[in-house]
């Protein structure tokens, strides 16, 4: 290198990373660590001559081989060695360990190409607030083989985020050669995207440092993303001591490390500098060793059973669903800068024209139009979606989100349950996620077998994802209020299609009451005036409206009188609507649109045999398999008023 103590100051903060890396694998051999330590022994110098280049407010996301880069941005060696050993005073509390690392504009993350569009997100953030600031990105090659990086890359390039996607190209996944899992050339993947390319390599530290600094600086000045591959080699094992690789391979690069031919060429500065190193891991190893273990972690509860007083249901506003979920997205991004709104087919075409499309059920109408570059369009990439609102969400923004349709969140389920939904309790509530992610569900509108299904139980039970059902009782406009000002964890809002339709609240039914819990996203109940009802059913959602149907003619024509419990948040929920419900009527009927095994319905069952709650008899109505083109068909299948009608009275004379 060209300047010798340039040399000596980049080498010394890589030689750390090394040293407390040797330190870690040497705990754990002593049994006072657990899980995996994925090290990056031979690769240190990506991440600090990238931390060169950056300002105390960009911000780093990393990857489960994650040391370098976060010593080399922090420098918190006894965070990262507290948290590693599980300690409360580690850089996330003990709870994230190796693999999940955070501190002021730093997190990491363990799913390969995960954190990508979470990036992004965060970059896109930067730009809305006119910050000249940028994100980085780190992946190795084995992510090269995720879609979600693609999808990253071609959202990034479209809206001109302030991204850096930085490859650290060591040549194997955990045991596999790129050369068994890449075709084509990296280049040409990355130029395909309209996104600048530039590559360097660890071994070369004059060249590593200008195209580092080169690369930020691009991404800076032009608010535009790059991406850079660095050549690299981990002279370590994929985690601990799992190595197939050839000896004589990994011999040769090890000769080839530039920490070793420092260590060769000027010991005596080689030793000053291991001797201060270690003194540094040494006093951070006796710190976290006095400190305490985590050793209880509160559990998350899902299922309440909370005394609530019933009130009167506000009238109607005369208007119809999709047109309230309008005006309550309308006011958030009225009242509050820091909101967004992204998703595919949502904006207008170019004015109030009819040529304006406005989501696939008018929901979003002209909201780009009134809040130009935070209401967007965006490709077919459901995944990538949900990871830059999630990324948006963390740099301070209210992320909405919209999936086109609820049959496609299977496609964001990995962005909610490995990344939106961790972020607060794995950093140790140092990361807000404050998203919501909205999309319609259900049949009826003869749209068939991937296009009609209600998903909704797969997300339930996912550890702080608040997961609401709306119905045409409860005003939406109100009900989005209520998430946006008191839930600051990830949302996902079913919008059941036949709703959109309909008017909030419109008809009144002779003989019952229509009542809601004083909560602010509140139970409804339908309750007979002055009687006891003798049959409860439990609904949410769209299947309200058939069962109010069922109930009325169960009245008319049978003279049975029911009781209806729909809650409007089915995760986490309060049971104690129902619970004294059933006390009443000691009989149930649960009504689903989707599928009823290991589903909401189950779990009420088995919450009501917990509190001891006597039942005489149980029915369960859902559809249990495919929805067909048929509508005719699609209508037998799925619960309707008929089909509730019949279970009432079947239950009621058995």
């Amino acid at each position: 290198m060209k300047n010798s103590k340039d040399l000596k100051k980049h080498i010394e903060k890589a030689l750390l990373v090394r040293k407390v890396e040797e330190k870690l694998l040497n705990l754990y051999s002593q049994g006072k660590l657990n899980g995996t330590i994925h090290t990056c022994v031979g690769q240190e110098l990506s991440g600090v001559c990238i931390a060169e280049s950056l300002t105390p407010d960009d911000f780093v996301v990393s990857n489960h081989r994650g040391h370098g880069h976060y010593l080399a941005r922090t420098g918190d060696v006894k965070g990262l060695i507290a948290e590693v050993m599980g300690k409360k005073s580690g850089t996330a509390g003990g709870v994230g360990g190796s693999q999940h690392l955070c501190n002021t504009n730093y997190i990491s993350n363990g799913i390969q190409g995960g954190m990508t569009p979470i990036a992004s997100g965060i970059a896109l953030g930067f730009k809305l607030k006119k910050q000249d600031n940028i994100a980085v990105a780190y992946i190795g090659d084995g992510t090269l083989g995720e879609g979600i990086l693609y999808e990253s890359l071609n959202l990034a390039s479209i809206w001109n985020c302030p991204v850096l996607f930085v490859l650290e190209h060591n040549q194997y996944a955990q045991s596999t050669s790129w050369k068994q899992s890449f075709g084509g050339q990296i280049a040409d993947r990355v130029n395909g995207f309209g996104i600048t390319y530039f590559k360097a390599d660890t071994w070369d530290l004059d060249n590593l440092l200008a195209v580092t600094s080169q690369a930020v600086a691009y991404v800076r000045q032009q608010g535009r993303p790059a991406f850079i591959e660095i050549s690299t080699y981990r002279l370590n094992s994929h985690s601990k001591g799992d190595d197939n690789r050839d000896e004589a391979e990994v011999a040769a690069f090890r000769k080839k490390d530039l920490i070793n031919q420092f260590a060769e060429t000027y010991p005596e500065e080689y030793r000053e500098m291991e001797e201060r190193i270690f003194a540094v891991v040494a006093r951070a190893c006796e710190d976290a060793e006095k400190e305490d273990d985590l050793l209880d972690y509160p559990n998350e509860v899902f299922l309440q059973n909370k005394p609530t007083s019933f009130i009167d249901i506000p009238a109607g506003a005369g208007k119809r669903v999709n047109e309230l979920i309008y005006e309550g997205l309308k006011e958030e991004l009225e009242t509050n800068e820091l909101s967004t709104l992204i998703g595919e087919d949502i904006e207008f075409t170019n004015d109030h024209t009819p040529k304006g499309y406005g989501g696939a059920f008018k929901v979003t109408k002209d909201l780009s139009i009134l809040f130009p570059g935070r209401v967007r369009n965006t490709p077919i990439s459901e995944a990538a979606i949900v990871g830059i609102s999630t990324g948006l969400a963390v740099s301070g923004f209210r992320a909405i989100a919209e999936i086109m349709f609820g049959d496609f969140c299977t496609l964001i389920l990995d962005q909610l349950l490995q990344h939106a939904c961790k972020f607060e309790r794995m950093f140790n509530g140092l990361v807000k996620v404050p998203l919501v992610v909205r999309t319609p569900m259900g049949g009826k509108r003869g749209y068939g077998p991937t296009h009609s299904q209600s998903i909704e139980k797969f997300f339930l039970g996912i550890p702080d994802l608040h997961v609401f059902a709306l119905n045409h009782r409860i005003d939406p406009h109100f009900f989005y209020r209520n998430i946006f000002t008191s839930v600051h964890t990830p949302s996902l809002v079913i919008e059941n299609k036949v709703l959109y339709t309909r008017v909030i609240n419109e008809k009144n039914l002779n003989g019952f009451i229509i009542q809601q819990t004083d909560e602010s996203f509140p139970t409804i109940r339908i309750t007979p005036i002055n009687k006891k009802p003798v049959v409860t059913v439990f609904c949410y959602g769209g299947m309200l409206e058939e069962a109010e149907k069922a109930m009325m003619q169960a009245f008319d024509e049978e003279e049975i009188l029911c009781e209806i419990i729909a809650p409007s948040r089915i995760c986490p929920i309060n049971i104690y609507p129902l619970t004294e419900s059933v006390k009443k009527t000691g009989r149930l009927i649960i009504v689903e649109e989707g599928t009823n095994f290991s589903a909401l319905g189950s779990e009420m069952i088995a919450a009501l045999a917990e509190e001891g709650v006597q039942l005489k008899k149980i029915r369960r109505l859902s559809n249990n398999t495919i929805i067909p083109c048929s509508f005719k068909a699609e209508n037998r299948l799925i619960p309707g008023a008929d089909s509730i009608l019949q279970t009432i009275i079947d239950i009621f004379h058995e």
